[in-house]
């Protein structure tokens, strides 16, 4: 049987809920305040939390999380050395002080030690974020935080449903945000979503959501279009005869831009947060939500077991994660000695890979704070993404597993 050339990634959507979408979005309403509302209450017990809010974009949902705190100019908030740009901008907007903390390279959270030492009387806040969705020893990193009377607000845009002795994601801090953006489990083609257990800062929120502007019909439509054609770039004989050949040949001319996964994000500060940040989260978005919140535990779990096969293989590659958690391996991701070479032997096997497209916000030169954080460079120059999602068939796997074994004795 012949082996098709496999996706990175793929589109937790099906193409007929983006046609469906698409037509939706050119002519119903979109500011159904209820509908929104019924998804907020959902994905709020989804999660075992008392309260849910939506919000246009993730880095919203933090930024108003620490607005209505009042700190004042250069409090320090502790951040995660590799996660969106956007969030950096949003801190800073705020006139916070980032202080970057390095990571663990086996549970990709916050090495504790390094964490401990960050803390000091100006610290007010901590961005806990779940890389890659693993989760990482939260006991010791949540004692620690009370212990200093931090603000704790975790960001599990990559861990939907992670568990810690079993106990979700994103109910052990103050706040737990969630971005609903292209290519995640729970895809509402964007959006930030809130959840939170604290009636005092839910009614907080509440007024800040109320200031949000009426929805753009056109920037809804946009994202849809783009999620889209990523969806059908990545369906599999799409993929097979047009999209991995065309790959390839970027990979030829412009090898950087094929690693960072098609291309650098832009580096630069923002001098002012856009309008378009602060637009209402649609119904529409709402609607696709409830729809998809019933099947994302299926698809985590052929995803997570397709991801332990692969580890399992060659468990030296791969982050070795923390007892007593439910990694959800939103992208599964291994450890390279040569990036390079292994991505070209990926690409020779038929097999799509990249190293993330994160940004690191510890190393911006523009930017005036920096960290220094070697496990986070390491993890950010070194790690390639491995395709472990649903749909792939045990020829797929077998043939992932093989390649990983014939690139680690090419690199011994």
């Amino acid at each position: 049987m012949m082996q098709l050339n496999i996706p990175r990634g793929i589109i937790y959507h099906s193409l007929f809920q983006n046609f469906s979408s698409f037509v939706s979005a050119l002519f119903k309403p979109l500011d159904n305040r209820k509908l929104v509302k019924k998804f907020e209450r959902k994905f709020a017990d989804y999660l075992g939390c008392k309260y849910g809010l939506a919000f246009p974009f993730a880095r919203i949902a933090i930024y108003y999380s620490l607005k209505l705190k009042k700190y004042p100019a250069g409090t320090e908030i502790i951040m995660p050395p590799i996660t969106i740009k956007a969030i950096l901008d949003v801190v800073l907007d705020l006139g916070l002080k980032p202080v970057f903390v390095d990571i663990d390279r086996d549970t990709l959270g916050f090495d504790i030690n390094k964490l401990a030492s960050a803390i000091t009387v100006n610290t007010k806040a901590i961005l806990i974020t779940y890389l890659y969705g693993m989760v990482p020893d939260l006991d010791p990193m949540i004692d620690l935080c009370k212990a200093n009377h931090l603000y704790v607000i975790e960001d599990f845009s990559q861990c939907l449903n992670g568990e810690y002795k079993n106990k979700k994601v994103g109910s052990f801090g103050d706040v737990g945000v969630y971005s609903s953006s292209s290519i995640k489990t729970l895809d509402t083609y964007g959006g930030g979503l809130l959840v939170t257990n604290d009636t005092d800062l839910y009614h907080q929120l509440c007024e800040y959501q109320e200031e949000l502007i009426a929805p753009s019909r056109s920037a809804l439509i946009k994202k849809i279009l783009i999620n889209t054609i990523r969806n059908m770039a990545t369906t599999r004989l799409i993929f097979h005869l047009f999209t991995f050949p065309l790959l390839k040949i970027v990979s030829s001319f412009k090898p950087q831009t094929y690693a960072r996964n098609l291309g650098e994000r832009d580096r630069t500060p923002i001098r002012q947060l856009p309008a378009a940040w602060f637009t209402r989260y649609t119904s529409l978005q709402a609607k696709v939500g409830l729809s998809l919140l019933s099947k994302v535990q299926y698809e985590d779990e052929v995803r997570i077991h397709n991801s332990n096969e692969i580890r399992e293989s060659v468990a030296f590659m791969f982050p070795r994660g923390a007892k007593d958690t439910r990694n959800v391996f939103w992208q599964t991701i291994a450890y390279f000695s040569e990036p390079s070479a292994a991505l070209k032997l990926l690409r020779n096997s038929k097999i799509d890979s990249a190293t993330t497209s994160l940004v690191k916000i510890s190393t911006l030169p523009k930017y005036s704070f920096m960290g220094h954080t070697p496990n986070a460079d390491m993890v950010y120059e070194n790690a390639l993404f491995i395709p472990a999602y649903p749909g792939l068939s045990n020829q797929d796997i077998k043939h992932i597993i093989v390649t990983l074994n014939n690139i680690y004795q090419s690199q011994m």
